[in-house]
């Protein structure tokens, strides 16, 4: 079966997705050195590596799920079924991650690239012409 344009769409957004989750882990990754340092300086070591060792957590968090966004891209283009589940579940947790952040932050942490990236890419995993392309829904999957 040929890829349809939506599944194309599908796919660059979720590899601009991944891109942009590996450079924000990068970033964070940054920052836990830089914060990590400043809280050995005022507290002593212990402070430090704590402070340092949560941010470089959620660093890791944001550089796996970048990676997994680029093997589910590769998935995508494809026409692996296994991308179309991966890619709805991921970006169901990007959702439920920045509604959380709205409410927890008063919408100051709120992302809304990443909130509009994953609302794309769940209306594009839900169109027609997609799930046929991905044989979801469908009796003979297998």
């Amino acid at each position: 079966m040929n890829r349809p344009q939506s599944v194309t769409i599908l796919a660059i957004l979720q590899l601009i997705s991944g891109i942009f989750s590996i450079l924000d882990g990068l970033f964070i990754l940054l920052f836990a050195g830089i914060f990590g340092g400043l809280g050995a300086a005022v507290g002593g070591a212990k402070v430090g590596t704590v402070i340092g060792g949560f941010i470089a957590i959620f660093a890791a968090i944001a550089l796996i799920i970048g990676i997994i966004s680029l093997v589910l891209t590769w998935g995508l283009f494809q026409l692996k079924t296994w991308a179309w589940t991966g890619t709805l579940i991921i970006h169901v947790i990007a959702i439920l991650s920045q509604i959380a952040k709205l409410f927890g932050s008063a919408g100051a942490a709120v992302n809304f690239l990443t909130l509009g990236f994953a609302a794309a890419s769940i209306y594009y995993l839900l169109r027609p012409d997609v799930k046929q392309a991905f044989s979801i829904g469908s009796i003979n999957r297998l």
